[in-house]
Order: C-alpha cells, then structure tokens, then sequence
C-alpha cells in the first residue's frame, strides 16, 4: 500500500477533497494523474496554461494555473484530479498544532482579555511568485504589521505574528508555506581507525589527507578568534573566520563553547600530545579550514542562522572555494518528527545550483525521544541532497558516553542510542551513513573555561578534549568528504567532482554493520573501502565510477548503460574493516554498485533515476537487480549488492544502467555518479 500522501507535513487526501468550481481565488492548482503523466503530457498542460513546478508523490503535481476555468484541464482523459491548492495546507502541521494548542490555552483562561500568543515563522512562497517585495507589502497592507518588523532572506520572509495575522497571511496567493521557527542547537584518534582511513591492504589509497580541499564548518566559533594565533593543530591552515551570530553585535568568533573548535578537530586537525597518546589527527589533516561562528552571544548559549539557508553556504562556496561543509546542530526537538521544511529545501535548492558543493548533517542526538512516527531525523538532517550521518560508538572505552579509562572499549558496530533514527517523515532513508561519535578525541578551544574540559571524560593537556553526539560523527565524515575529493581530481582527473560522487563513493564503502537501514543507513564509514573505486588497479576488479554532469545528463526516459568486467584478481580490496567479528567477514566476495543524484529541491523526488545491475556470464544473465529500497520508497541514492558466485569470478560482465523513470519540470534533465567496487 502506497503512503499517504503529505503536503508541507500534513497528510492529505486528494480523492477526499472538494472540488473547486473554479480556479478564480489562485493561481496554483495540484492535479492528479491516473498513471505516470508523460512528459509529451506535460507539453500539453503547459499549452493549456498549466506549468508543473513540484512533485508530491503518487502521480500528483502542483502547478501554476493564470486561467480562472478548470474545465479544460479537467476535461483531460489522463487526468484524475485537477483543484485549487487548499490554503489550509500552508500552514505546516507543527504549526497548525501549536496554534490550536495556544487557543486552547487562550479559551481557558479566565482572567480578563487574555493576550493573543504570538509565534515566529518563516513564509515561503510558490515558484515563480509574485515579486518578494510585493508579497511584503501586501502582507503588511492586509495585517498592519510594522514594516521593521520583517525580515526578507531570498524569497523568505520571516515576521512574528498571532493566529489572526497568520490566518490574513494564508489568504496570499502567493505564499506556498508558513511554517514555526524553531532554536537551533548543537548535536554534541581512535576514530580514524575505526573508519580505516588508513588501511594497510594496498597503497594506493595512502598519501590523500584533503590537501589543496577547504572545508566550511558551521558551529560555535574557532579557538581564541584570532586568526594569527591558532590552536597547533590548525597551523598555517585557518583561511578565514566568519562571524554569523555575532556579526551585528561585537563580530567576535571565538569558541568560548568549545563545541566547534573540537568539530574542526575532527575535520582537518593535525596535533600531537605526549600525554594523550601521540598523534592527534582528523581525517583530513591537510585540509584548510573556514569557520563560521553561529554562536548568538559572547557568553555561549543560542545559535543564529540566516532565514534563508542559502546565505550560509555561498559566502564560504564563493570567497573562499570551500567545497564540503560541515554542520553539526539542527532543530530542538519539538516533541514531533519535523518535515522537509523551508531549511531543507534551501538546502537542497543550493547544491542543485552548485553541484560540486557537498553539504554534511548530522543526524542529530534524539534517538532516545519519544515520537509519534518511532523516527526523528527531519528539517536540514532530512534533505535529500546532504550526507545526514549518525554516530556508532568507538573503541574508546567510555561509560554513559563519556571516555571512562576503566571502563570496557567501545564497539563501533553498535549504534549509539542517541543518534536520531530515521527514516524522514516523507519515508526517505535517512541516515545516509554512521561514523563513531562517542568518546571522541579532538582539539580544545583556548577559549573554554578549564571547568568544561572535562565534561566527557578527563583530559591530561588542555589542548585536546573528549566529547559524545552526532555532533562529533559529523566532522569525520565531512573530513573523508574533503579526502574524497582530493582523490578524485588528483587520481581520478575529475576537475569539479560533483557531490553526487562524493556521496556515492562515501556510501560504496560503507560497511554495513547489521542494524536496521533506520539507524545505520548504508553503514559505518570505510575510507580505504570508498577509495578504492579511485584509486585501486581495475586489473583487481570491477573498480571505478562515473560522474554524469550536464553533458550526459538525463531526460525522461533517457538510459545511461555501463559495462565493466569482472575480474577477481589478486591485490582487491580486503573483505574486513577490523577483522575483529564475523559480522565483518564477508565469506564471498561482493559486488556493490551505489547511484546518488543531486535532486532538484521539494519534499518529493522531483526527477526519479532508477539503478538496475546484471551480471552476464558466456551471454547469459546470472544476477539482476533494481536498486529501490525494499520499502519501495523514492530515494535519491540506491544501491545493488550482490555475492559473487563462484561462476562468475572467473569472468563475467557487469551490466549498470540508470534510467529516469519521471522528470517532474518539462525539458529538465538529471546529473547523477555512479561507483562500483568489489569488497
């Protein structure tokens, strides 16, 4: 059975709906197909008026629609449905909730005229709108409210208003989304082995540590804010320190926290403590840092970001060439899974703008909350274009996550119970990848009071310190991301190698560790393991990959075919990670084959590319498989794996295909990376 179809996180049925007699009150319609509408259908509804600007699933569009008479599109025989976008829906289900929750509360009581309670939100207006402008002024014109007292980011406009305003604001036509502001908060080297960034099975994944990559990170600042005295482990590596929430008050980005100095850490530190062991790295040690500080205060406390999201990533994209960021805080939990809302969607808008630009998420640390739908990921963690990660724990002993010496090591197949479970409200699978985020060692901001170094476990040089949370996974993962890329311009030639590949090769990789795809996703980070498809000998096995960009993207029911040999030769890479448990022990070799895709923004696939693998041996097909998850789920990365039979190791040939079964926009086409490997 399908699932229900959602519209800005409320469940909607459109067979239930009242049909409108006309479309005279809007310009924005939803229609509904009774199978697939072509795209030959599309150039139809387009001459009839009707531009698709969104997929919501199960055959449905929204559209624009100038025409006031429906009778046209409703008289079209491949057409179900065709009505008026409901205003009800604008309203995003959290908000609705807490509106009706407030005049609730407002109905009980008793004293006097009780003051209207007011909410922050964001409103978000349909493709190819009104002028932003105007929508303000109509807004104001219709609500009275003062001027000052929005703000304008791209085409958001966030205010703060009561249920009466936000009512009059649901009239405008041309506002797709109102949704609740949420606070944002933080998602608080042993590691490095345990996501093999080094292995020892062949050389020629060694000697990659992020040189000539930068990398953003969005977090509470960075040591001391100075960037001619950094902490030793950034040396002659710090391009530049950006104040975001401080920026109108004393512009300072320092780390009195310590939260983001330690990310950094993880990301591309490179340092040594005797008394902490030695060698203190992250996994891209010669990679260069920005930091943009989102911390909202001097003293430490609340983070700020833009309204708009695309205005913290192009500042570090354009003026500094940072092409991974890093970002380890999300939304409060909220009581309720959150929807692809108005940040995932600026998310995903940017790196489909931008599509060498890899943007990391953590997960976030509300695996242990209760929920309604048993998931929490959602709002940035659930767009489809970023690599959402959660955390593993790691061989560092610790104890209630705290590094705890006396205590038993940590095992880095077990999940930690905090990391948030997916999948996303729209049924994506998310996490993307796990990474371990307990007991992490990494550097201490000079910056942080001397009673904070301690807080996840005892340190002996107060230039390092542990921590605990998706938070920590994060940077890791973003740390590969930046390795990742230096492999492929340096060994595999690719000039702009797209986020797309980065994401398909960190998910190739990845070792699975028996969870279920709701809390491991693809599986735990193996860097040796994503390398490979660069940089290992095809002479080996199937190894290699393709990265599609605009010249051989996809048009609908366009077909991208690819054939490798499968040769099981000497020199492949090594079927463990650590060797230390059967769980790792592949007993026959694998074949794996991961496509990603950077989609165009809403909260549905827009264009669905499909994977399918075939195996043939002497002609005749051995294997073949489409790569949808089992849920039957859309998502933008799938992925075909399958034991080598002992008939085809000795020669066989791979078939991959990708197709674009539904390209939602007329004349659009989809770029996509494909990676293959045989672990």
């Amino acid at each position: 059975m399908s699932r229900p179809l959602t519209v800005n996180g409320h469940v909607f049925s459109v067979a239930d709906a009242d049909p409108a007699a006309d479309a005279s009150t809007s310009n924005y319609i939803y229609i509904t197909g009774k199978g697939h509408i072509s795209a030959a259908q599309k150039r139809e509804l387009a001459d009839l008026g009707a531009t698709v600007l969104d997929y919501w699933g199960q055959n449905t569009y929204l559209c624009r629609y100038n025409p006031p008479d429906l009778a046209p599109l409703r008289s079209l025989d491949y057409l179900q449905q065709v009505n008026v976008f409901p205003r009800q829906l604008k309203t995003s289900a959290p908000l609705a909730a807490a509106l009706e929750a407030a005049s609730g509360g407002v109905a009980a009581a008793s004293a006097g005229e009780p003051e209207a309670p007011v909410f922050r939100v964001d409103v978000m207006l349909h493709k190819g709108a009104d002028p932003v402008d105007q929508v303000v002024q109509d807004i104001i014109q219709r609500t009275g409210l003062d001027p000052e007292s929005l703000t304008r980011d791209h085409d958001i406009i966030r205010l703060t208003a009561t249920a009466e305003t936000i009512a009059q604001i649901q009239d405008i036509d041309s506002v797709h989304k109102i949704e609740k502001v949420v606070d944002k908060k933080l998602f608080n080297n042993l590691a490095r082995i345990d996501i093999n960034v080094h292995g020892e099975e062949f050389a020629s994944a060694v000697g990659f540590k992020g040189q000539g990559e930068t990398v953003a990170v969005a977090d509470t600042g960075f040591d001391l804010g100075n960037i001619d005295d950094v902490h030793p482990a950034f040396t002659g590596r710090v391009k530049a320190l950006i104040s975001e929430g401080r920026k109108t008050k004393s512009g300072k980005t320092d780390d009195p926290d310590g939260h983001g100095t330690h990310c950094a850490g993880s990301v591309l530190g490179d340092g040594e403590s005797t008394a902490m062991g030695g060698k203190i790295q992250g996994t891209a040690p010669q990679a260069s840092l920005v930091m943009q500080s989102l911390l909202s205060s001097d003293r430490g406390g609340g983070l700020w970001v833009p309204p708009n999201l695309w205005n913290l990533f192009e500042p570090p994209y354009k003026n500094h060439d940072a092409r991974v960021a890093s970002n380890s805080w999300g939304l409060n939990w909220d009581e309720r899974q959150v929807e692809y809302d108005t940040e995932a969607t600026a998310v995903d808008g940017f790196i489909w703008h931008n599509q060498d630009h890899v943007i990391v998420f953590a997960a976030g640390n509300d695996g242990e909350e209760t929920s309604p739908t048993n998931a929490h990921i959602g709002s940035t963690s659930a767009a489809k274009n970023i690599i959402c990660v959660g955390a593993t724990h790691s061989t560092r002993p610790n104890a209630n996550f705290q590094y705890n010496p006396d205590s038993p090591p940590g095992d880095p197949k077990e999940v930690a119970a905090f990391s948030s479970r997916g999948p996303t409200l729209e049924g994506r699978l998310k996490p993307d990848v796990v990474a371990p985020g307990v007991a992490i060692l990494s550097a201490a901001s000079r910056a942080v009071p001397a009673s904070r170094l301690n807080a996840y476990g005892p340190t002996k040089d107060n230039l390092w310190m542990f921590s605990s949370g998706t938070s920590m996974a994060t940077p890791l993962v973003s740390g590969c991301c930046a390795v990742l890329r230096e492999a492929a311009r340096e060994k595999g030639s690719v000039e702009k190698p797209s986020a797309a590949l980065i994401k398909a090769l960190a998910i190739n990789g990845a070792v699975d560790i028996g969870k279920p795809r709701a809390e491991q996703g693809f599986g735990r980070i193996d860097m040796e393991r994503s390398l490979a498809s660069i940089t290992q000998d095809k002479a080996a096995g199937p190894f290699g990959f393709a990265d599609v960009g605009d010249d051989g993207a996809l048009g609908e029911d366009d077909t991208w075919t690819h054939e490798v040999s499968l040769n099981l030769g000497s020199g492949s890479v090594p079927a463990t990670t650590n060797g230390d448990s059967d769980r790792d022990k592949v007993k026959s070799r694998q074949l794996k084959v991961t496509l990603a895709f950077s989609d165009r923004k809403g909260q549905e696939i827009q264009n669905k590319l499909s994977l399918k693998v075939e195996v043939k041996v002497d002609g005749s097909t051995v294997f073949e498989k489409a790569g949808q998850d089992e849920s039957g789920e859309e998502n933008n990365v799938e992925q075909v794996v399958w034991d080598v039979t002992e008939e085809a190791a000795s020669g066989a040939t791979v078939v991959v295909t990708v197709t674009a079964d539904r390209i939602t926009r007329l004349d659009d086409k989809q770029a996509f990376a494909v990676v293959w490997a045989t672990y």
